[in-house]
């Protein structure tokens, strides 16, 4: 028997036991540590029976007033006897203390368990952290650990336990799973690109591929032109598309990608984009630099000019029908202009950007009741116009 407290043939099937948070039965008579108990008694029976037999042995022979006949068959038995008794008693002083330990770590293990059903968790984690300082890399306890860590609400004890789990079990889809629910619960992006970068198997890479986010595709080949271009920027996941051409961050202060950007005569433009998801996570940028113009100076949205060539934000949109109290459904237009967007809200009134807001591609339906919508329009150079709103109130008849 090794020294380990491991169940080896047990330990699978336990640890998805725990992922489904079902009941786990401790360990029960059929239990190694149980066999072996049994089978150590059984031993000390025999050790018994011939201790008993040696006994009788002796007073017969003290009764006699001579050597008693000889029995070589009996005499043979007894040897033996003696001889598998010393060796069975030999046998279980040497396991002894390896069975105390044994009997410790089940009585921790049961510990653990009755307090994660009382809801006890710093006893079941105090439990648990016990048997894995023997036993660390055991997926039974550390599974165990995680189930105590998540419904404790411990989440950085529950991530560095599913870790663990992973580099000890690395096609472990479960431990994946809950590791990726905590990313995004945190809103950790990176965390989720590093799981998916090291997926052991399809599986895992593809049930992590629709959480991740591609970085765009600059079309266009960064470089000197003579004459003005046109900058198409792509993303193979289909994602949404920010950028800008100041060399700001695309996330704080990039508009969205709808059409190919003129790049104008006598202008350097930094540009950087970036993809958005659903989720709103932010992916890796592309970034290239393009002069188009021997002589083109630096073009600096942030601050309206381009080495002293101003740099004018667009105007206010209009919006139609105008703010007033409908009783019949409208549906609402807004004028953008050739090279502009336009972005609104009902929801973000002056707080609205061309990150935050929804792209204007047609008729916005009137929604029943008091509404405000906010709407701003963009250029294809990062400028946007200041917030125009309109109040409408909608009473069906």
């Amino acid at each position: 028997m090794k020294d380990e407290f491991n169940y080896k043939n047990m330990e699978k099937e336990l640890l998805h036991a725990v992922w489904e948070e079902e009941t786990i039965r401790g360990i029960q008579g059929d239990s190694l540590l149980y066999q072996q108990a049994v089978s150590n008694q059984k031993g000390m029976s025999k050790i018994k029976e011939y201790d008993n037999y040696n006994q009788e042995y002796e007073q017969e022979y003290e009764q006699t007033d001579g050597p008693p006949p000889k029995q070589p068959a009996k005499l043979v038995a007894a040897l033996l006897a003696s001889t598998a008794a010393f060796a069975g008693l030999a046998f279980f002083l040497h396991n002894f203390s390896t069975e105390y330990v044994y009997e410790t770590k089940e009585a921790e293990y049961q510990n653990c368990l009755v307090s994660m059903t009382k809801k006890e968790y710093p006893k079941a984690l105090a439990s648990v952290e016990s048997l894995l300082e023997s036993e660390s890399d055991n997926l039974a306890y550390l599974a165990l650990k995680n189930t105590i860590c998540e419904q404790s609400g411990d989440h950085k004890g529950q991530k560095s336990t599913l870790k663990k789990i992973i580099r000890l079990d690395a096609d472990n889809f479960q431990a994946y799973e809950k590791l990726l629910a905590l990313y995004l619960e945190e809103e950790n992006q990176n965390g989720i690109e590093k799981l998916a970068a090291d997926a052991p198997t399809s599986a895992i890479a593809s049930m992590l591929s629709e959480y991740l986010v591609d970085a765009p595709y600059l079309v266009l080949t960064p470089g000197v032109y003579d004459a003005g271009q046109t900058l198409s920027i792509t993303s193979e996941r289909g994602n949404d598309i920010y950028y800008t051409l100041d060399g700001s961050s695309p996330e704080e202060n990039g508009i969205r990608y709808a059409s190919p950007v003129s790049l104008e005569q006598g202008y350097i433009y930094s540009v950087r984009a970036v993809c958005k998801n659903e989720r709103g996570a932010y992916g890796d940028e592309a970034v290239g630099d393009y002069q188009i113009g021997i002589n083109a100076v630096n073009y600096v949205a942030e601050t309206g000019n381009a080495d002293g060539m101003e740099s004018t934000a667009p105007g206010t949109p209009e919006i139609y029908p105008q703010s007033g109290t409908y009783t019949s459904q409208q549906q609402i237009t807004i004028d953008v202009p050739i090279g502009y967007q336009a972005y609104y809200s009902w929801s973000l009134g002056t707080a609205l950007t061309p990150q935050n807001g929804t792209l204007y591609t047609g008729g916005i339906t009137m929604p029943e009741g008091n509404s405000v919508l906010s709407v701003i329009l963009t250029d294809a150079n990062g400028n946007s116009s200041e917030v125009k709103q309109a109040s409408y109130t909608y009473q069906a008849s």
